[in-house]
């Protein structure tokens, strides 16, 4: 009896040896096996956008100056050498003239490195947080959200960096950003004890945006809470009208849509072919958008005029250029009717009354949809323009 015992011992020993060989055999090759689940911020970035992440985040914790080293760079990449500094001198001869004495390039930096806790850079697609980051804080949880969404749109429509023009990057990027910040509202309201005093980050995005350039508000704003592109996007998902993978998969491609209007109604004129005989250099040929429009319509006449010019929008493109008596501008504006047209050359022409030093040549006329504006540094250069 003593020996059955002992082999009945030694069965059920290797009985135990054998299941536990087959549980820890290695798989073979081309066996499917379940993935496994991605962290949790993962999963609920992925659970409201309806759109799962490609690869996983790549994080990387680097000092401030290397963070505000990558910012400078995306934004040097998107314009170019020195074109940040063409644009402000474009868009301040067209009106916008508190750019005179600030620089766009730098205000820029500011609106988008001031007061952020992580950036996502679209050149490398990876996530840029400060040394300090701890995403078990619930507050850098919250931004690590929006950043993960932000990697998640890039993912679904990679952009090139200097590829779109101006008012497609302002209106993709503000869309873009209203995503991030609308999945961070969420989770505040989530976990609403812990967001009740309102952060240092947040007074101090607040405090920059409201002292940026006249040009620079209202993309500062985009995003916020009562900005167009926050609006656009909850209003298109809450009505149906748009599901968020839609908006996402695809892309925005101007500001008039973020405002209310038509993008299919738009048609951007052409400039005029510059004179073969004339020794001009072209430094810039670029458009405002109807959200710079509506932006300086209200800057020289009033809210109630911007809002109506900007929805009648219908394309523009100007043209930066210098001989040897200076630097000029030629914008050309299309509009849904002859009346619009005429009424913003009515607005626009409040900039020949401002004085100058030195001292412009300025033009603004209507001819049927075109509204046509020159800002010359001589007569004789206005009159070659204007023949």
């Amino acid at each position: 009896m003593k020996d059955l015992g002992t082999l009945a011992t030694l069965v059920v020993l290797a009985l135990i040896a054998a299941i536990a060989l087959v549980l820890t055999k290695p798989p073979e090759a081309g066996q499917n096996l379940p993935a496994p689940e991605p962290p949790p911020l993962e999963l609920y970035v992925e659970s409201i956008l309806g759109l799962p992440l490609k690869d996983p985040p790549i994080i990387q914790r680097v000092s401030q100056d290397v963070l505000l080293s990558e910012i400078k760079g995306n934004f040097d990449e998107q314009f170019g050498p020195g074109g940040l500094a063409r644009r402000a001198r474009a868009l301040e001869l067209l009106g916008f003239e508190d750019l005179a004495s600030r620089s766009l390039r730098e205000e820029f930096i500011a609106l988008e490195a001031s007061g952020i806790r992580g950036w996502f850079n679209e050149r490398k697609g990876n996530i840029l947080v400060p040394n300090d980051f701890d995403p078990l804080k619930i507050q850098d949880r919250s931004i690590l959200l929006g950043l993960i969404a932000r990697l998640l749109v890039h993912q679904h429509t990679p952009t090139t960096i200097g590829t779109l023009a101006d008012d497609a990057w302002v209106a993709r990027r503000g869309l873009h950003a209203a995503i991030a910040e609308s999945i961070e509202a969420r989770f505040r309201a989530e976990h609403r004890a812990a967001f009740d005093v309102p952060t240092s980050r947040q007074t101090e995005r607040e405090a920059i945006i409201l002292n940026l350039p006249t040009y620079l508000h209202p993309i500062g704003g985009l995003p916020l809470e009562k900005g167009e592109a926050r609006i656009y996007l909850e209003s298109r998902v809450k009505t149906g009208a748009r599901s968020l993978p839609d908006l996402i998969r695809e892309p925005i491609e101007s500001t008039l849509e973020l405002l209310g209007g038509d993008p299919s109604s738009v048609s951007p004129p052409r400039l005029p072919k510059e004179s073969a005989s004339a020794p001009n250099q072209s430094l810039l040929e670029e458009s405002l958008g109807s959200l710079a429009v509506q932006t300086l319509v209200e800057w020289l006449d009033s809210y109630e005029q911007a809002q109506a010019l900007a929805l009648l929008w219908r394309g523009d493109r100007y043209r930066l250029f210098a001989n040897g008596s200076g630097d000029h501008l030629l914008w050309v504006c299309r509009w849904e009717t002859s009346q619009a047209a005429a009424r913003a050359a009515e607005v626009f022409s409040g900039r020949a009354k401002r004085k100058s030093d030195p001292p412009r040549a300025f033009s603004v006329t209507a001819h049927g949809h075109i509204t046509l504006l020159a800002n010359c540094a001589d007569e004789r250069t206005l009159k070659a323009l204007l023949r």
